[in-house]
């Protein structure tokens, strides 16, 4: 029998209309896609989503959305009744560190947990799906240390989370071993569930065979992030008598020449109007741990569109960029240009780099997918106890 499912984040989104950046990505391609594939396969399994930005619960059927007000212990006290008067069984995902409310609130997220962990014993498990360690992301994020207070709460929260949890969720395999390693956690208990793309909803979009190339970068123009490098490095070329644009799709957070197109966008509009109109997909980011250990979201729809990809020496990215030969690595910021240079020049390249990314993207990270393969693992999961 599939279980029912509840799941825990920090705001809800199902469709695509919904995304916003990385984790509302996840959210839709996903969490949405596991909804409709429960759905499907059973329809009298229940659904709940809790949402701490506006506090509210919200029961899924395949005809209606229905939302209430309440609070987040409320709202999982309730699917572990609803479950346990059915004689069924829950799966809770809990998006961390996302779907732990502000400050004030966090007491009631600790509970619901305990309530997980000792009221639903036999019938609930808890699988945390961990997208962006917090300690980790502060470091990367930020220009200088973070503070000793935030760094010891996060960590309490890890650990009392982690320690509760079934099972865990992580991005890629570099965050798997780094998670089993800092928290004494057997690998066992520690899975990976990439990033993906919503395949679908993406058109194939070669580069173009010639005239001005379209380079674009899609998140905030950030120095943190290496986007004074990325521009310097066009500017550059741009110099050299090379026609080559800029398009940075996010939130304009530094100064940028003026021949740089700067806007931020739903993510429909972003797939329909900027990226089928770019030719190359550009990840500037610094090596720093939490950027080369995630599986970033941006070169999954780089690459369902069918756009080659030029990448710093990130970890994850640029070992996925290599086995699929989708796109290039750039050890240093010479480099980048060069390559950027040879996309430039050797247009049909670019476009075989394409065509790779497009057929790995409906391979191996179409999130429909992900999420009949992770639909599967959970009714195993039930399976195997009874």
């Amino acid at each position: 029998m599939p279980p029912n499912l509840m799941i825990l984040t920090s705001y809800f989104a199902i469709e695509p209309k919904s995304i916003r950046g990385g984790i509302g990505y996840r959210y839709v391609g996903l969490y949405g896609s596991l909804v409709k594939a429960l759905l499907n396969r059973s329809p009298e399994s229940k659904i709940f989503w809790y949402s701490h930005a506006d506090r509210c619960l919200r029961f899924i059927t395949r005809r209606k959305t229905l939302k209430s007000r309440s609070n987040i212990l409320k709202a999982v006290l309730g699917a572990i009744s609803t479950t346990l008067k059915n004689r069924s069984y829950l799966v809770v995902v809990v998006a961390y560190p996302y779907a732990v409310p502000r400050i004030q609130a966090v007491l009631e997220y600790i509970l619901s947990l305990l309530a997980l962990k000792v009221v639903g014993v036999g019938r609930v498990r808890v699988i945390v799906d961990i997208l962006d360690p917090p300690v980790e992301a502060d470091y990367a994020f930020s220009e200088k240390e973070p503070s000793i207070l935030p760094i010891l709460y996060h960590r309490f929260l890890d650990i009392l989370t982690l320690k509760l949890t079934s099972s865990i969720i992580v991005l890629s395999e570099s965050y798997r071993q780094y998670i089993a390693t800092i928290y004494g956690i057997s690998k066992l208990k520690i899975s990976v569930v990439p990033t993906g793309s919503l395949v679908s909803y993406i058109d194939y979009n070669p580069p173009k065979s010639e005239g001005p190339l379209t380079v674009l970068y899609s998140g905030s123009a950030m120095k943190v992030k290496d986007v004074d490098k990325l521009v310097s490095t066009v500017t550059n070329l741009r110099e050299c008598g090379m026609e080559i644009k800029l398009h940075i799709a996010g939130a304009k957070l530094m100064d940028l020449p003026d021949y740089v197109y700067v806007g931020s966008y739903d993510w429909p509009s972003f797939v329909k109007d900027i990226l089928s109109n770019s030719d190359i997909g550009i990840i500037p980011y610094p090596n720093r741990l939490h950027f080369s250990y995630t599986m970033l979201s941006k070169p999954f729809d780089y690459m369902a569109a069918g756009k080659p990809i030029i990448s710093t020496d990130l970890e994850e990215t640029g070992n996925m960029i290599r086995t699929f030969n989708c796109g290039l690595v750039a050890r240093d910021w010479n480099e980048f240009e060069l390559h950027l240079k040879r996309l430039y020049r050797d247009r049909e390249f670019a476009k075989k780099l394409g065509e790779n990314g497009r057929r790995a993207a409906e391979k191996y990270f179409n999130y429909e997918l992900l999420a009949e393969a992770l639909f599967e693992k959970l009714v195993k999961m039930f399976r195997s106890e009874n």
